[in-house]
This record gives structure tokens, C-alpha cells and sequence, in this order.
């Protein structure tokens, strides 16, 4: 591009000088300087034509990839909304394993319970100390009365009541637990 420019100042110099001069230019000298003007001028399309061709090139590339661009975000969008309901899911199910874990404490109360009080068992300072760590972590006032009521039991028919109660107290919250769960499990849906 700029030996085109360069080539026309001085055909526009040669132009000048001659004109000012009064003298002609020969008819050789000026058809040499009319191909070599062609000639420039041929060169000066074709590279304007390339350049042309280049910058369409560029622009369909661009195209694609704003075309590309918008099919990302839209991609985007759609994990964002699809992470947001699993968001909502993950902290539903957080809230019922709350409720699980606790069910399974509350087995575990069972099975300390009935190791220390169940047929052909008998208690002892570790399984009561067991049991007593239990139901401290457990923290439901409930199970602290049935439990207390079992290790503080008199005689025979005293004791037989209490530890009747405990093994149902227990059943009866860990079904109570497994309801809460469900229904929060059924709320988010």
C-alpha cells in the first residue's frame, strides 16, 4: 500500500514537473509510465482484493465464535439453573440425614441398651457407662427419664416397668425421626 502511494506522488511529481516545464513528455516514456501505472494499479487491486478476502475471513471467524460464544453462555445458563436445583436438593438432603444419623444414634442406644438389659444379659459399670454417654450425646429429656427410671429401679416389678418403656421410648423416636425425614424428602419434591 505504500509503494502505491509512494509510485503516485511521483507520477504526480513527474506530472507536475513536466506540465510547469512546458516540455513534452515522448509518446515511449509516457506509454512506459502508463503500463508501469497499470501495472500498479492491477498490483494495487489485487492486493486490495486479498486483503478483502482476509478480512471476510476474519469476520466469518468471528461469526463462529460469537456464535460459539452465545452457545457456551447459554450452556452456562443452563448448568448454573441445573447446580442451583442440586443446591436445593443436596440441602434437603442435608436436613433429612440430620434426621438419619440421628436414627442411627438412637439404634445404637438400642443396642448398648438391650447389650447391658436384653435376655441372658447382665449390667455392668462399663455397658451403664456406655449407655449413660448414650443418652447424654442423644440429649432428648425422654430417653434421660426411661433410662433413669432403669438404673434407678426397685424390686423386681419396679424394674420389669422401666425397662418395659425403654426399648418402645426408643422404637417410637427412631420412627418419629424416619417420618420427619420422609417428609422433608416429600416437601422438596
Amino acid at each position: 500500500m505504500a509503494g502505491m502511494r509512494t509510485m503516485l506522488i511521483a507520477i504526480a511529481a513527474l506530472a507536475l514537473l513536466f506540465g510547469c516545464t512546458g516540455s513534452s513528455v515522448p509518446q515511449e516514456k509516457y506509454d512506459a509510465l502508463a503500463a508501469s501505472c497499470e501495472k500498479a494499479k492491477t498490483d494495487a487491486a489485487g492486493a486490495l482484493a486479498g486483503e478483502k478476502n482476509r478480512a471476510d475471513l476474519a469476520e466469518a471467524r468471528l461469526a463462529t465464535c460469537n456464535s460459539n460464544s452465545m452457545s457456551l453462555e447459554q450452556l452456562l445458563a443452563a448448568k448454573e439453573q441445573e447446580n442451583e436445583l442440586l443446591s436445593a436438593d443436596a440441602a434437603v438432603l442435608a436436613k433429612a440425614r440430620v434426621k438419619t444419623d440421628m436414627i442411627l444414634q438412637y439404634e445404637l442406644a438400642e443396642e448398648y441398651y438391650l447389650d447391658a438389659f436384653g435376655p441372658g444379659r447382665l449390667p455392668n459399670t462399663a455397658k451403664m457407662e456406655r449407655m449413660d454417654a448414650q443418652v447424654a450425646l442423644l440429649d432428648d429429656s425422654g430417653l434421660a427419664a426411661a433410662w433413669n427410671s432403669v438404673k434407678d429401679c426397685q424390686g423386681i416389678t419396679g424394674c420389669g416397668t422401666a425397662k418395659a418403656k425403654m426399648a418402645p421410648y426408643i422404637g417410637n423416636q427412631t420412627q418419629k425421626l424416619a417420618l420427619d425425614a420422609a417428609a422433608i424428602v416429600g416437601a422438596a419434591e
